[in-house]
């Protein structure tokens, strides 16, 4: 054995092993690693969407409480009659109470007349401002309404944070106007009481009004020495503008929608990149045992193929020829162990199979020949001198139509019979057996009637094995119809199509097969046996044909009423 060759065999298959390992440990490291951090992402989407859940919860209670607290004003209002100094006390007590989130509150009386606290912020009231309270006031029309976002300096972030004015009309014990009630809620404070904080990782809450502007934002890290935020304002100015940038960049996110008279939107944003960094040292670990462990399997895979697999893979490539067809594949391998023996059986066992694949083939093209020759024989000398027996007969006693007819019919079955083709269309060989009958009505004296229907259109040119109708009239005719007494013969060919097959019918009301000789003919047709001296070339070898040529599916069935008549299927596949 040349050595190259050798050695390139051996590369062949460490690569051959070598490499599927390499690629099945790759993937299983990488599909861990990924589904530890989708699980990781999964759990943090899920902890975002119950973070923003909980802000907007926050925010609904936040908004009761302020609701409630307007309502107790409201009673002050109506027990003060809408001024004096015990409602700038009152108003002053409930500023306190709320301090975290009320900056201020004011009473406009419908005769105009101010009264509000802090009292350096109300004293100041311009018109447009006092318009807003109004105008807002008399659309909700006794409902609580919050006003869009406005930047103020009374906020608790110093000058021109976010608030927003809640305004109630209220109303005298007749149920008209009498002034207008406004709390100035300070919106960063509220979110800061609501904001989310995950304690792991870094968040980001954002904070969006009816409009979808960002109303404030506000972002919470564990670590108390820095902070950052984890997107640009610039960047989510608006709720559409920053759910398209959270898609794009691949920001992990949370919306919840407020469903009260709010119609605010919360966003809570995670850092879980964070999270994913600390797998990193694991994925380290992970990649360095997969190189040692290739390694490792390299150095067992050069061994195994220097001492072992040479002759095994000399053997699996003869195996693969021979599974391809090519019998005449030989082994080479000179060790002298139980791999040399191995190989040297092989080879013989090729070689006789080989010799036996031959032979069969052989065998089975002789006998088909030998078939159809035999058909043909058995056919054409003993019919041909009976119809000339006929005609002869014709000259002296039928009219020249007849006579002449009669001729046209035996050159156009001589002409079939002579003809090469093997495989005909169906509408000749339905003319065939057509033409077939017609002689032998003539000649046993119209003793039967027969009847050949024409194939459907679509397969009337199908091809079919040649005289493979053509016994199985002359069956019907001869065992079926000859013998028939006190009633005129019938004989029917009619051809269907069958799902995916073709079925020609030939029905006769003959004499029907005793059941003894039915019950042998479909066991012999079951079992496909050698029709050998029954009768020679009929059913049975016209059955053996088919199945030969198109499978165990395709062959005749035979139904049978003694005394009555029989019907013969053929099966035929649709080409």
């Amino acid at each position: 054995m040349n050595p190259r060759f050798a050695l390139g065999s051996r590369a062949k298959l460490i690569l051959l092993l070598f490499i599927p390992s390499t690629l099945f440990v790759f993937f299983v490291v990488q599909i861990a690693k990924d589904y530890t951090l989708g699980f990781l992402r999964e759990t943090q989407n899920e902890a975002l969407a119950g973070m923003s859940s909980q802000v907007t919860h926050l925010i609904s209670i936040y908004n009761s409480e302020i609701t409630y607290n307007m309502l107790e004003m409201e009673q002050t209002i109506k027990q003060e009659g809408g001024a004096g100094d015990n409602l700038s006390s009152s108003m002053h007590t409930a500023a306190q109470i709320r301090s975290d989130f009320v900056r201020g509150i004011v009473y406009i009386r419908k005769d105009g007349v101010i009264t509000g606290y802090p009292q350096n912020f109300w004293g100041n009231f311009s018109e447009k401002e006092e318009q807003l309270v109004r105008k807002q006031a008399e659309e909700s029309r006794g409902v609580f309404e919050w006003s869009d976002t406005i930047r103020s300096d009374i906020g608790r972030t110093g000058a021109y944070g976010p608030t927003s004015l809640v305004t109630k009309t209220v109303f005298d014990e007749e149920g008209h106007t009498s002034g207008y009630l406004a709390f100035l809620v300070d919106l960063s404070a509220f979110l800061d009481r609501s904001a989310a904080f995950a304690g792991s990782y870094d968040t980001q809450t954002l904070l969006y009004g009816s409009d979808n502007q960002l109303i404030d934002y506000i972002w919470a890290s564990p670590s108390t020495q820095f902070r950052r935020k984890l997107v640009e304002e610039k960047n989510v100015e608006t709720l559409p503008q920053a759910l398209q940038y959270f898609k794009k960049a691949g920001v992990y996110h949370s919306v919840s929608y407020m469903n009260t008279n709010l119609k605010w939107k919360v966003i809570v944003v995670g850092d879980v990149n964070k999270l994913e960094s600390r797998f990193k040292p694991l994925g380290q670990i992970a990649w360095s045992l997969l190189l040692f462990g290739l390694i490792g399997f390299l150095g067992i895979y050069i061994t195994v193929s220097w001492w072992f697999t040479r002759p095994i893979l000399a053997l699996t490539k003869g195996i693969r020829k021979v599974a391809r067809g090519d019998l005449e594949a030989k082994v080479q391998v000179k060790q002298r162990d139980e791999l040399g023996e191995l190989a040297n059986q092989f080879n013989q066992m090729t070689g006789k199979i080989s010799d036996l694949v031959i032979g069969l083939q052989r065998t089975e093209e002789a006998k088909r020949q030998s078939d159809m020759q035999v058909l043909l024989s058995q056919i054409n000398p003993h019919f041909l001198y009976n119809t000339l027996n006929t005609i002869d007969i014709m000259i002296d006693v039928s009219p020249k139509p007849e006579l002449h007819e009669m001729m046209e019919v035996l050159c156009r079955l001589l002409q079939y019979s002579l003809d090469d083709n093997k495989q005909p269309p169906l509408a000749d060989e339905l003319r065939y057996a057509s033409d077939y009958l017609h002689i032998l009505s003539v000649r046993y004296g119209n003793r039967f009637h027969f009847r050949i229907g024409s194939a459907p259109p679509e397969i009337a040119q199908m091809p079919v094995m040649k005289l493979v109708l053509q016994p199985i009239v002359e069956n019907a005719v001869f065992h079926g119809l000859h013998a028939l007494e006190g009633r005129q013969g019938e004989l029917d060919v009619s051809v269907h199509i069958e799902e995916r097959a073709v079925a020609i019918y030939v029905r006769d009301n003959g004499v029907g097969i005793p059941s003894e000789r039915l019950e042998w003919l479909r066991q012999a047709l079951l079992e496909d046996v050698d029709p050998g001296s029954e009768r020679g070339i009929g059913v049975l070898n016209v059955h053996r044909r088919i199945r030969l040529h198109f499978g165990e599916r395709y062959g005749l069935s035979i139904r049978s009423d003694f005394g009555e008549g029989t019907t013969v299927v053929i099966l035929l596949p649709r080409l």
